[in-house]
């Protein structure tokens, strides 16, 4: 799974919609605040954005609407069930940094420690280093829509080719996600699914992320020809290694939102451990003007404070989540990609951007 917005681009966007207010963060009183969510809403009605959108302004619930072709397909926005795409990386760091917890993972463990058979080109990565990708690994290693088990996966991927020194640069890796996926289900004696189940979602009194067992077709997004996730992103099956822990999860809007929720108030992570997944490790390109995390990209803007987001997507489905800690706000947008022209979540969480910070 693909991220599709460049930390470059949203770095100069969010600085041309705070205008010329440098060195502050924007306040507005509340009942503004509002009224500039509902003219965003209008904007995105009138641009007709096959996009589903839930945002949380101040720590209240979220507001939950859909867009464009979507309000016509049956579904109501609350129980329309999206591809999130590389956000799936939030929730692999997130169940790390669990496990870690829980004492049943080491930050610093290699490959070699945790995996049999490791070659000597992978076996210093360690656990750290998969989760900022600075483990040295490619990007993909096979097609999203190939089945394919965790054994063979891991084979192909520890006889992959190197894309670098592990430990040396930021190269954005879904094998690296997807064998953290792996040591999960080893560490934990459970699928990745049932792990994000009971240790995740249901201690914060949370449910309905997941592949298949969080799935309804009746209630997913669909892509112009009809197809839904089950097609459309795992191949017409439960998705497969080359999707697991990297990409693919399911969810509704609303639900995602109060997963951000949840992890920022204590009930999933500690707050040690919230810090360490937030903390900005990696500079993400040469001019240093965003920092991935774990799972998390992390931008600091004079404007509007500190951000966290992540986004992803394919050629279908696109989604994004943000979350400005310094106006108490979280926001999540999904939408169809139609016609192949990538990013509709990254330009409707823009139009909510430019209205509730400009």
């Amino acid at each position: 799974m693909k991220r599709l917005l460049s930390s470059c681009c949203l770095v100069a966007f969010l600085a041309a919609a705070c205008g010329d207010r440098q060195g502050e963060v924007a306040e507005q009183p509340s009942q503004d605040r509002n009224a500039a969510l509902e003219a965003a809403f209008e904007q995105l009605e009138r641009d007709e954005a096959p996009v589903v959108v839930a945002v949380s302004l101040d720590g209240e619930p979220a507001h939950v609407r859909e867009f464009g072709s979507l309000r016509a397909d049956g579904v109501a926005a609350e129980q329309a069930l999206v591809d999130i795409g590389s956000i799936t990386k939030t929730v692999t760091g997130v169940a790390i940094s669990k496990l870690v917890e829980q004492g049943r993972l080491r930050l610093d463990e290699t490959l070699t420690e945790i995996l049999p058979g490791v070659p000597a080109d992978k076996a210093k990565i360690t656990v750290e280093q998969l989760l900022t990708h600075t483990g040295g690994l490619s990007e993909a290693i096979g097609d999203d829509a190939e089945e394919i088990d965790r054994g063979e996966f891991l084979r192909r991927a520890l006889a992959s080719e190197m894309v670098g020194v592990p430990g040396t640069r930021y190269a954005y890796s879904n094998v690296g996600y997807s064998i953290l996926a792996a040591i999960i289900e080893l560490r934990s004696g459970r699928s990745y699914e049932e792990y994000l189940h009971a240790e995740l979602l249901v201690p914060a009194g949370l449910d309905g992320i997941g592949y298949l067992s969080a799935y309804d077709d009746a209630r997913t997004l669909r892509a112009p020809n009809g197809e839904g996730v089950f097609e459309a992103s795992w191949g017409g099956h439960d998705a497969s290694w080359h999707l697991i822990g990297n990409g693919g999860l399911v969810t509704t809007a609303g639900t995602f939102v109060e997963f951000l929720q949840a992890l920022a108030d204590g009930r999933i992570l500690t707050a040690s451990s919230l810090e360490r997944v937030r903390e900005p490790r990696v500079a993400e390109d040469d001019t240093g003007t965003s920092f991935y995390g774990y799972g998390v990209v992390v931008q600091d803007l004079p404007q509007l404070g500190r951000v966290y987001w992540h986004d992803g997507g394919n050629i279908v489905f696109s989604a994004e989540w943000s979350a400005m800690v310094d106006h108490g706000d979280v926001m999540f947008v999904a939408g169809v990609d139609a016609g192949g022209e990538e990013g509709m979540a990254s330009a409707a969480m823009s139009v909510l951007r430019d209205h509730l910070y400009r």
